[in-house]
Formats: structure tokens, C-alpha cells, sequence
């Protein structure tokens, strides 16, 4: 368990290291606030906000909709706590691009067909 200093600092650094989709200058992506995105669908975005929710239960800090400054990758939800990302997909295929990713988290949101 950190300390409350030390907690603060590991979620000011994980914060740093992704910024605004678009402005690469703007780091300040607002904690705790869940950014929707017209591009995925409501199943999606429902299952983005649930993983949200879920999190600030465990009293975690979070952003959502966050591009990676080193990879360029928008990232749906990162938890500045430990790091650890969140991809919520509706669609098994491309859930797939993540398999190999370490520190990922794949929220698989479509039905298994038997």
C-alpha cells in the first residue's frame, strides 16, 4: 500500500505520459471524467462508463479517451493508480491486436456463438 504522497506522484507520472487526442502539447486530460466518443458505439461507451464506475468504487483515479505520448495510441481508459490500460471492445477480431500487449486489459463486450 503507498503512501498518499507516493500515490499522488505515481498518478501525476502516469498522467504525463498521454495527452488530449489532437493536442499533443496539452497534457491535462481531466481525472475521474468519462469522454465519449460519437465514433464507437453505445454498447461501448456504456462499457467504458462501467469499468469507470468500477474503478473510483476502489476509490482509483482514472482518464478516459487519452493518447499514449510514446505510441500515439488512444488509450479508452488508463488508471493512473498502476498504470494498467483498458480496452473495451465489442468485436473479438479486434480485440485480438492486444493479446501481446503487456499492461492491457481486453473488457470483451460481444457474445461467444456456439
Amino acid at each position: 500500500m503507498m503512501n498518499k504522497r507516493k500515490l499522488a506522484e505515481k498518478r501525476n507520472d502516469t498522467q504525463r505520459l498521454y495527452h488530449v487526442p489532437g493536442m499533443a502539447n496539452i497534457t491535462n486530460r481531466k481525472r475521474n471524467a468519462v469522454f465519449i466518443s460519437p465514433s464507437n458505439s453505445l454498447e461501448h461507451e456504456i462499457g467504458k462508463m462501467k469499468v469507470c464506475y468500477e474503478l473510483r468504487k476502489e476509490k482509483m483515479q482514472f482518464i478516459t479517451e487519452a493518447v499514449c505520448n510514446k505510441t500515439q495510441k488512444r488509450r479508452d481508459v488508463v488508471c493512473l493508480d498502476d498504470g494498467m490500460i483498458f480496452e473495451i471492445e465489442t468485436d473479438k477480431k479486434r480485440a485480438e491486436r492486444f493479446k501481446d500487449q503487456k499492461g492491457v486489459v481486453v473488457i470483451k463486450l460481444w457474445k461467444e456463438v456456439s
